[in-house]
């Protein structure tokens, strides 16, 4: 049926924008607007438990679930690289017992430690990120990934010890069906 309607709206769009006879291009000016509220007309008298929320997915097999972040754990992250890219690899645990895991976002941090650095901890900043990395996880498994990360700006050479910080900010996933 919508695609029915959709015809019969090219239609009386091109017939609007090419003839150039009036008669046609009044047809076609009917036409559409006969469309828009017969259109209109479906959607208000719509009954409200019928009405789809938008984000909302209608099939009840992609519920997206938060997982708590107890419930992850990533171990063995090395972050290597200079930036074009870094590559990311690690492990990552899901103890969950009831939500199969799919994504994590990790927040990474990379300092640079020397004598001439401007921070009181003897350590500047070098690059900070988010990274959300897809994968499947089920509940009570672990994974090995590794995924490679582009730096948004240039990323300046270490001068003394690099030390990174990883941790996960977020975890989702769908419920074990």
């Amino acid at each position: 049926m919508f695609w029915f309607f959709a015809a019969l709206s090219i239609l009386a769009i091109v017939s609007i924008t090419v003839s150039h006879s009036g008669r046609v291009r009044t047809a076609g000016s009917i036409l559409l607007v006969a469309l828009a509220a017969w259109g209109l007309y479906l959607r208000l008298t719509r009954p409200a438990g019928e009405m789809p929320v938008r984000g909302q997915s209608e099939s009840p097999a992609a519920e997206v679930a938060a997982i708590a972040l107890e419930s992850v754990h990533a171990t063995d992250l090395v972050l290597t690289g200079g930036g074009g890219p870094f590559e990311l690899r690690g492990r990552i645990s899901n103890d969950s017992r009831t939500t199969r895991l799919e994504s994590v976002t990790l927040n990474l941090l990379r300092r640079d430690c020397h004598a001439g650095a401007l921070q009181p901890d003897g350590c500047d900043i070098i690059f900070q990120d988010q990274h959300w990395i897809p994968l499947t996880v089920p509940s009570g498994e672990s994974r090995e990934f590794a995924t490679a990360i582009w730096a948004h700006s240039p990323v300046p050479r270490a001068r003394g010890t690099i030390k990174d910080e990883i941790s996960i900010a977020a975890a989702s996933g769908s419920s074990n069906r």
